[in-house]
């Protein structure tokens, strides 16, 4: 809408132009009487010389550190016009001095001054440009001396007309001058609110360029004394290649910041590097050198800048970046209108009302365009956006917007909506791995590299669904999370022969700081529509194939009713699980702990119980690690440590000689305030730490982690001893009986029960008591269930045993009880609980 406005001004201008052209009865002299002035010489004397040449006119129009003379002469007015009036105007205005004198008879009648750098006394209070009005009498004859100097080239394009033709070619002037300015301040405006509203890089410099084109116009077509006052027009002419390297150095950047996107130029290229000291360069070399030595340079600056800038559009249009067709448009426009107008700087072409208009129809013409690239990249900036939302950055795959936004549309309109589909999940399993081993960034870099190279194999397979983000790319993966991808088979029947092509790419060993790594992975998969009607469903299915996989039963698990079934069960109990622990349904027992040597209740571990009155008794094995998956686990933590705590505050006999050993998933470590919280439990009921071991599993989360040493530190200085639970299997390690700063460490219960039975159980239990002893720490054997195990345990000198031989699990109250009895405990074993 803005723009209609400005054609329409731009055709009106081309017009006018075209008008002032050709219009009017006029006369301009091709060849004028020149006088070169070596000497400092009066207007009376020059107009007495005899020295005035054809010859000299050419040379007068070239640089020169002379000052030149013009003569025009012209005959009496006819008898029956007493007198007669001509206007000459002048349409170069930027030579320095400029003065022009008129003589009757050889004496002077007028003068003026109409130089660059001249002050004009009051005839620049209406300035129209310069007009000299020379009176022709019929009693006397009639010379015009003109006389010229500066440090540009003395062009001097006259023309001579009658008063009517006078009056009519200052109105068109003045319309033309009017119509230059406004179209303009209309552009500047308009891209000063497009600027607003876009914020797009490099668009001040497209703010700047509109100045610098507004000044160099208004001094080179002569209304700059309009706009700005004297000494300010003065200022401009005298620096006039100055504002025009500023502006050659503003179009530079500004090409460079409007195909930034694209990168052109390329970061490392010489022009992009150094282009800027070029400009540099240009601008020092005006104040150092003669206008015509930096003239010259400019000119070869503008065919570079032609030429490279023409060359940058040209390979990013290649590159699909359409918005930069309107930037080639403008700077055709802009540099051949201004290697014209350097055309007439050098005098290859003339200076005529036409050839005036070029530049400024050139320049409103570029503006005009670059306004349409600035809009179009606007457009292009908001596709490329949307796509954007669309796309997994790292790899350019479709994403999860795209999976559930998009797609449903996407299969309705191929029509597959009533056909037969499977949708498959990858599930890489090690990222977690990679990132404890490697850091992030690399786990990340090796995560893009699997999924880019299943891509690249999917992209070579038949009966995959092919996905569209734009006309020209289309992919058959979908990245729906960090770790996990999706992928769509038309062919379900043929699904088998699919997965196990992806298979051979996932078995092959990625590079990871040059160690070969292999993922780990899991598929699951499920039909359309009889095992998902909509995509939400059907990827819902999926994953719960997927989170069925197990090691015996291979990397894939197709989705089934049964399995169905078991997520049912599964989510149920996390509801009925988030209810009871808001409700404080669950509760705790306590095994007493014995030491081996003296046969002594030394303390007793906190065992987490839940009975729902839905489903009765859950076992902790079943609860515990959905409690992790969901989150819940710290919440199961805080109200456990809750309860125990306020248990012992409120029976201080508990831990008269006694400690209590309390289970904590290593998740909780992962807080940053964990520590923090249990001191403040602990404070609430006055009781000490020191009294409490605080137990931890699956310590393969601990590597290298700073909150969990930070949660370490503040429970060892605050008194708390800290245990290995289920030492020798799952994720322990020798490293973490350094990290954690272990108090204890309690074999696992499947040592322990085959002990009697198992000669490599024997070897490593005992070889764990050893290396208890050696690194000065409890060691504590679970789940001894006979009086062969004890005895053997209490050969190999194990400090603590804990097990159904000894006691069972009990109520808080039963242990306060079994603490009463003087009996020592194991004299009596048919009476344990």
């Amino acid at each position: 809408m803005t723009a209609n406005p400005l054609i329409f001004c731009l055709l009106l201008l081309t017009q006018l132009s075209v008008q002032n052209a050709f219009g009017g009865d006029s006369y301009t002299p091709s060849v004028i009487p020149t006088f070169k002035e070596i000497t400092p010489t009066s207007a009376e004397a020059a107009f007495l010389s005899d020295e005035f040449s054809d010859n000299l006119y050419p040379e007068s129009q070239n640089f020169s550190e002379n000052a030149y003379w013009h003569k025009l002469t012209f005959p009496k007015a006819t008898e029956q016009e007493s007198t007669k009036t001509l206007y000459l105007t002048f349409s170069y205005y930027i030579i320095e001095q400029l003065d022009f004198y008129l003589f009757h008879d050889g004496q002077l009648v007028s003068q003026w001054k109409r130089g660059a750098l001249q002050d004009w006394g009051k005839d620049s209070r209406q300035y129209d440009g310069i007009w000299i009005p020379i009176t022709l009498s019929n009693q006397h004859s009639t010379s015009l001396l003109i006389r010229k100097q500066g440090n540009h080239p003395l062009l001097t394009p006259i023309k001579l007309m009658d008063s009517s033709t006078a009056t009519n070619q200052k109105a068109q002037k003045l319309i033309f001058w009017t119509f230059i300015i406004s179209t303009l301040c209309i552009l500047l405006i308009y891209n000063v609110f497009l600027f607003i509203l876009l914020k797009q890089p490099g668009f001040i410099y497209y703010l700047a360029l509109n100045l610098i084109i507004f000044i160099s116009l208004s001094t080179i077509t002569g209304f700059n004394r309009w706009i700005f006052s004297q000494a300010i027009s003065q200022w401009i002419t005298s620096n006039l290649f100055v504002v025009f390297g500023l502006g050659a150095w503003i179009l530079f950047r500004f090409s460079i910041h409007f195909l930034k996107e694209t990168q052109i130029p390329a970061p490392n290229t010489l022009i992009k590097q150094y282009g800027d000291w070029l400009f540099v360069a240009f601008l020092l070399a005006t104040q150092l050198f003669s206008v015509k030595i930096f003239a010259l340079l400019f000119a070869f600056i503008e065919v570079f800048l032609f030429f490279i800038c023409i060359t940058w559009g040209i390979k990013a249009y290649y590159k699909g970046f359409t918005p930069v067709r309107f930037y080639l448009f403008s700077w055709f426009f802009l540099l051949t209108g201004s290697i014209l107008n350097t055309l007439i700087f050098w005098k290859i072409l003339p200076i005529t009302p036409a050839t005036e208009a070029i530049f400024p129809i050139a320049c409103i013409v570029q503006l005009l365009g670059f306004a349409f690239a600035f809009a179009d990249k606007a457009k292009q900036m908001e596709r490329d956006r949307r796509i954007q939302a669309l796309t997994d950055l790292a790899t350019h795959l479709p994403n999860r917007t795209y999976y559930f936004d998009k797609l449903p549309a996407q299969l309705e309109k191929q029509g597959l909506t009533n056909q037969k589909l499977a949708l498959v999940i990858i599930d890489l399993t090690n990222h977690q791995t990679l990132s404890q081993a490697f850091g992030p960034a690399k786990a990340d870099a090796a995560m893009c590299e699997i999924i880019l190279k299943v891509h690249q194999q999917t992209m070579t397979m038949d009966g995959l669904l092919p996905f569209s983000l734009s006309k020209k790319n289309a992919m058959k993966i979908i990245r729906m999370t960090t770790k996990n991808i999706v992928f769509i088979s038309t062919q379900p029947e043929a699904l088998k022969t699919q997965i196990q092509q992806i298979q051979d790419t996932l078995d092959h060993p990625t590079l990871v700081n040059k160690i070969h790594f292999r993922h780990q992975y899991k598929i699951g998969s499920a039909l359309y529509p009889s095992q998902g009607t909509d995509l939400d469903k059907l990827y819902q299915n999926a994953l719960i194939a997927k989170d069925s996989v197990t090691y015996s039963s291979g990397n894939w698990v197709p989705f089934t009713d049964n399995l169905k079934n078991n997520h049912a069960h599964q989510l149920r109990l996390i509801t009925l699980l988030t209810e009871d622990i808001q409700h404080d349904i669950l509760y705790f027992d306590i095994q007493p702990q014995v030491d081996l040597s003296t046969n002594e209740i030394v303390g007793g571990e906190v065992l987490i119980r839940w009975h729902n009155d839905h489903i009765g008794q859950v076992s902790p094995g079943e609860f515990i690690p959905l409690a992790e998956q969901t989150g819940l686990i710290y919440k199961l933590t805080d109200k456990l440590l809750e309860s125990v705590f306020l248990w012992a505050s409120q029976h201080p006999k508990a831990l008269s000689t006694q400690r209590l050993s309390i289970n904590i998933s290593a998740l909780d470590l992962l807080q940053e305030n964990f520590a923090q919280r249990i001191l403040e439990h602990l404070s609430k009921y006055q009781l000490v730490a020191n009294k409490f071991t605080i137990e931890i599993t699956e310590t393969s989360v601990f590597q290298n982690n700073a909150l969990v040493h930070n949660n370490v530190k503040q429970l060892h200085q605050a008194g708390f001893k800290l245990a290995i639970d289920d030492f020798g299997v799952g994720y322990s390690s020798m490293q973490n009986l350094v990290a954690l700063e272990t108090d204890e460490l309690k074999i696992d219960r499947f040592f322990i029960t085959n002990l009697l039975d198992d000669t490599q159980s024997q070897i490593l239990s005992r070889n764990m008591i050893d290396l208890s002893k050696n690194l000065d720490i409890i060691s504590v054997a679970e789940g001894i269930e006979s009086d062969g195990i004890l005895q053997l345990l209490k050969s190999w000198h194990c400090q603590v045993g804990q097990g159904y031989h000894l006691y069972r699990p009990m109520s808080p109250t039963d242990y306060l009880t079994l603490l009463d009895k003087t009996v020592p405990p194991l004299s009596t074993p048919t009476n344990r609980a």
